[in-house]
């Protein structure tokens, strides 16, 4: 697992020897990354602020700031996956555009973070059925604004839907993985 390209480029990441954490493959990153900057979405990294949830290794948040994310939140309930997504991000230099929150999405507590959004990314446990939950979290904590694009990963075996505030704007496959985009309209 490395970082694909930006300022951090080649970067190797660690992950948990026990398998607590699975990290977003390279190839998946990579078509996510792709879709972001070449696909019909032409998203700008420079200057954005991007979410991170569940977010493990931090794989994908530490992808964003290479590319030029201003900053990255990076939340998950684990104190282990913060811990080694700190390592990743102290590895990379990125220590003073990130940030990280021990949180459950489920435990419907408020959240308690001033910042809107640019990007999102949401990689859950797979087959868990997240998607309502993380919908509903980022609409009852108010952390993104129009035109914000939310990204989730999840097992092909998934269904996801969301309510009328969010607009999918594609839907790619990659083996066992589907990664659908949604604009907030």
């Amino acid at each position: 697992m490395r970082v694909i390209t930006g300022i951090a480029k080649g970067k190797k990441l660690i992950s948990s020897k026990d398998n607590n954490i699975r990290p977003t493959s390279d190839k998946v990153k990579m078509g996510i990354f792709n879709v972001l900057s070449h696909g019909n979405v032409n998203f700008r990294f420079e200057d954005s602020a991007v979410l991170d949830l569940f977010s493990g290794s931090g794989a994908l948040g530490i992808e964003a700031l290479s590319r030029g994310a201003n900053n990255c939140l990076f939340v998950d309930k684990s104190r282990e996956s913060l811990s080694i997504c700190e390592k990743n991000v102290i590895s990379c230099n990125f220590s003073e555009k990130s940030s990280s929150k021990l949180f459950d999405l489920g435990s419907n507590r408020a959240f308690n973070y001033g910042s809107k959004f640019d990007l999102i990314f949401a990689d859950p446990p797979y087959k868990n059925d997240f998607a309502p939950i993380i919908f509903n979290f980022l609409t009852n904590n108010q952390l993104f604004k129009k035109g914000s694009l939310i990204v989730i990963e999840e097992s092909i075996d998934q269904k996801l839907t969301a309510n009328k505030r969010f607009k999918q704007i594609a839907n790619k496959v990659y083996g066992n993985t589907q990664v659908l985009f949604f604009e907030v309209i």
